[in-house]
Formats: structure tokens, C-alpha cells, sequence
């Protein structure tokens, strides 16, 4: 709705099939029927004027020619509608009157289907539309956190438009979308405009057919290039409006019929299904890098599990529970996680055997502990978080990991006690050669060495003092549960030939 001259619509020929719908069947989460007598000030609040007392140049932005009022004359609910009129009268300094109103404040909304019933106004110069734009602006002004289109139409009323726009702060915008231009005059009766919103995508539908969809792979936000959702996963809010000239349809001439009203029966968002699936749409490759912020997509108790409800660091995820925030080592970390926190990752590991796992952490007073988990089993003892003196200041702590192969679900999770908290970073796995014991990179008399040093005896089921739990485990080179003199036998022959 801002900023968008009429040459740069993106065009694009209705599709012909939708796909299965993956928001829920069941009733809306939030409605609004518009049966009663006024409008209901816990849904909507009506926006006055000609934008400068909402931070915008006069005209909203894009030159229209229209003042907003919450008169009756412009604005009312009646017979079932609501009814937003466009007026051609003089009145504080414009020569048009009509309506905007929006949830901002009251009804936000994260993914779900958005759909509303609706008759619209057909004139040349009217600019009729429903559209949603972000609550918080997390990732700057527009359009680097957003907006989203779901109807808009200028002049006769033979064209919807649909579209999002994203990119950075204006004018380094971009936008795209779709149109739907059927022969139809979607002025002449109501028809059912509707969005799809999931993660990855928004697909647009008019009386239940699909003509346009968008991915995750199409916008972005440059305030935060690593996070391919940016800056569609964030809560945003509902507008409907009429506008009156403008960059888009262009002014009104001497064939214009004043005045002109839209009507909306009703407007209903639908929940989306959340289910756990990889942040990246496919699982996470071990040998290799995970960062801590790229955990599973999903609500929480699912996901993820955090100590309070918001993105404390409002960084990366800010719709996320998890706390996110700048990492001094580049990109994000998770931050402040305080006990029982977790976060899960959907991970494919290339083959089993031994890895070493290094966990990026800092912690400015208190240290901690983790664990690690795939598929609910612990790989390894609990990892101890050092104090380092600092939110910011990392080192690692590491353990090593017996894994098996195939796709898992990796759980981190934070078994500190109630007052100790700190910040991770990333998991590095790596492979390692079950005769590196001392995890240089070469097999060698010093790896002979610490493999004597654990033997206590001729047979030995519990690490005797000074043999870390993981050298002990890896050092059970026949996998019997005992170390014992079979072991350096395999050890020999395995890997190093005893001068």
C-alpha cells in the first residue's frame, strides 16, 4: 500500500490448482462479523488525517488525495457490513473523504490463512485494499520489515493485485507479487479474498482459487541477510482502507462517481498447523557446523522451550521465544539461556562412529552445564559451561559423542541450576579416528601412552581417576564395556606399529 507506482506491478497468470492447505480446518482463531451496531474498539483502531500524524509525508506516502475520518459518513457498521465510504467533499484541506482502520495493537498475527468477504468499489482513481503490515518493525522502517497485500485494486475493478514487499528501508525497497485478471469485475459482487502464510511461503487465493504464490527463496531483509524468513516472521497486523488517487491508480477524473464503498461481510484468521520441521527445510549435515540460532522451526514446547515468551535479544527470530542477539564472533547466539531452556535440531548424521562435539559458550559470572541428546539419549557426560567472564567473551567446551546414522533429532538442553545462565553460540562436530585418543589429528605413541594410562588394571569397567568418562569410552576399542589388554592389542594392530 505504500510506495509502489503503478509500472512496477509484477504480473503473473493465474494458477490453476491450489495445493492441499496446511492451515487448520477447524474455526478461525480471531473474527470479526461485523454484526453489531459499531465498530469494536478491541478490534480496530481508526486511523485520521493525511499521514503526518503517523510519521508519513502528506497523501500517506503515495500522494493521495483522500482525509481519513471516523465519521459515519465515511466509516459505519450496519445491516452486517462494515462500510467504508469515499467521498468527493472538501474537508480539512483535501477534496476527498474516506476510512482506514487497523488492529495494530489489538489483533496481531503470526502465519495462518487471512481471508475476508468483501464487495469493492469500481471508479477511475479509487484505491480500495486489505493488507497487513508488521507490528513492531523489527528489522527497520519500510519496507525492511514488511508488508504484506492480500487485496488491493485501483480504478475499474477488473484486476487484484497481491503483494509483498520487503528488501531494505525505502528507497533500497523491493517488492513482487501477482494479479488475478479474469474478465471479471470484482466490483459487481462479493468475492473472498484470502492469503496462506506459512514460513517458507504466502499464496494467494480469491473465492478459494490459488493465482499467485511467493517463497522465502523470493524476499528478504537486509537487516538480517542470514535469515531467509526476514522479514515475513514476525507478527503483523490487519488494515483495510479506501484511497482516493495516489501513485497507483492516479487521480480521479470527470467519469469518477462519487461516492464509493467497500463492504466486508466479515474477516476471519485461520491458525496454522505448527509442526516441528528443520529451520532450513532439510536436516542439518553432522560432520559440520550448527548454529545455535538454526533450530527447528515450531512453537515452543515443540521446538524449542524458553523461560519467558519473547526474543529478549530481538535478533534473527524476533517472533521466537528464544532469546537471539548479535554475536561478537559473527552472526547470532542464543543468549541468557537459564535452566531447562532447550532448543532441538533436525540432524542428519553422514555415518556412526566417534565425534568430537565443540560447543561456542561465554558466560559472564555464573558457568553452567548441557547436555547433549539425539533422539532423547544422551551421547555423553554433561558439559561444563566456564565462567569466561563475559556475555561475549567465548571459549569452548567440548565432549565426545558416539553416534549413530541417519536422521535424528538433536536436543540441547541447559541443566544449570536456577541461577546460572549463559550464551551459546554453535555446535562443531567432528569425526574422529577411534585411535586419536588425544584428538591431534595423528595416531601415534602419545595416543599409546594415554590408552595405558586409563588401564588400572587387567580389567576395568569404570574409568579410574585421572581418565576422563569420554577417553575411557573411546578407549574400549573392542567395545566390550571393559578396558582391558585386548584393547591395546586392537589399538596396535589397528593403527600404530610398536617400534
Amino acid at each position: 500500500m505504500l510506495f509502489r507506482p503503478l509500472t512496477s506491478v509484477v504480473m503473473f497468470l493465474a494458477v490453476a490448482a491450489a495445493p492441499a492447505l496446511v492451515c487448520a480446518q477447524g474455526g478461525p482463531a480471531w473474527a470479526d462479523e461485523f454484526d453489531g451496531t459499531t465498530l469494536d474498539p478491541a478490534n480496530w483502531d481508526v486511523m485520521v488525517g493525511n499521514g503526518t500524524d503517523y510519521g508519513l509525508p502528506a497523501g500517506w506516502g503515495n500522494n493521495e488525495l483522500e482525509y481519513y475520518t471516523g465519521r459515519t459518513e465515511n466509516l459505519f457498521v450496519s445491516g452486517g457490513y462494515l462500510h467504508i465510504v469515499a467521498r468527493q467533499e472538501a474537508y480539512a484541506g483535501s477534496d476527498y473523504t474516506s476510512a482506514r482502520i487497523r488492529t495494530l495493537n489489538r489483533q496481531e498475527f503470526l502465519y495462518g490463512r487471512i481471508e475476508a468477504r468483501m464487495k469493492i468499489p469500481s471508479t477511475t482513481g479509487i484505491w480500495p485494499a486489505f493488507w497487513m503490515l508488521p507490528t513492531n518493525s523489527p528489522y527497520g522502517g519500510w519496507a525492511a520489515s514488511g508488508e504484506i497485500d492480500i487485496m488491493e485494486s485501483v480504478n475499474v475493478a477488473d484486476t487484484i493485485y497481491g503483494t509483498i514487499h520487503y528488501g531494505g528501508n525505502w528507497p533500497a525497497n523491493a517488492h513482487s507479487g501477482g494479479t488475478l485478471n479474469n474478465g471479471t469485475n470484482f466490483g459487481d459482487a462479493f468475492h473472498v479474498y484470502a492469503i496462506e502464510w506459512e514460513p517458507d511461503s504466502l499464496r494467494w487465493f480469491v473465492d478459494g482459487a490459488l493465482y499467485h504464490v511467493e517463497s522465502s527463496a523470493d524476499w528478504y531483509s537486509t537487516a538480517a541477510p542470514e535469515n531467509p524468513r526476514a522479514p515475513f516472521d514476525t507478527p503483523f497486523h490487519i488494515l483495510f482502507n479506501v484511497a482516493v488517487g495516489g501513485n497507483f491508480p492516479g487521480g480521479p477524473n470527470g467519469g469518477s462517481v462519487f461516492p464509493q464503498e467497500m463492504l466486508v461481510d466479515w474477516v476471519r484468521v485461520y491458525p496454522y498447523e505448527t509442526t516441528q520441521a528443520p529451520f532450513f527445510g532439510t536436516p542439518q549435515v553432522i560432520p559440520g557446523v550448527i548454529e545455535a540460532e538454526d533450530f527447528d522451526s515450531g512453537p515452543d514446547g515443540e521446538a524449542y522451550h524458553d523461560c519467558d515468551s519473547a526474543n529478549q535479544g530481538g535478533a534473527y527470530r524476533p517472533a521466537s521465544g528464544v532469546d537471539i542477539e548479535a554475536c561478537s564472533e559473527g552472526g547470532y547466539n542464543l543468549g541468557w539461556m537459564c535452566a531447562g531452556e532447550w532448543t532441538e535440531y533436525t540432524v542428519d548424521v553422514a555415518s556412526a562412529g566417534l565425534y568430537r562435539l565443540d560447543v561456542r559458550v561465554a558466560s559472564e559470572s555464573t558457568g553452567g552445564t548441557l547436555r547433549v541428546l539425539f533422539d532423547g539419549a544422551d551421547k555423553a557426560d554433561v558439559v561444563n559451561v566456564p565462567i569466561t567472564g563475559g556475555w561475549q567473551s567465548w571459549t569452548t567446551a567440548s565432549a565426545v559423542l558416539d553416534l549413530d546414522a541417519g536422521t535424528q533429532i538433536m536436543t540441547f538442553l541447559n541443566t544449570s541450576s536456577s541461577t546460572a545462565q549463559y550464551n551459546v553460540n554453535s555446535f562443531t562436530f567432528t569425526a574422529l579416528d577411534p585411535h586419536d585418543l588425544d584428538q591431534d589429528g595423528d595416531v601415534d605413541l602419545a595416543d599409546f601412552a594415554l590408552l595405558g594410562g586409563c588401564l588400572a588394571g587387567p580389567n576395568v569397567s569404570t574409568p579410574p581417576a585421572g581418565c576422563p568418562q569420554a577417553l575411557f569410552d573411546v578407549s574400549d576399542l573392542d567395545g566390550d564395556a571393559d578396558m582391558d589388554l585386548q584393547d591395546y592389542a586392537n589399538f596396535q594392530r589397528g593403527s600404530l606399529a610398536i617400534p
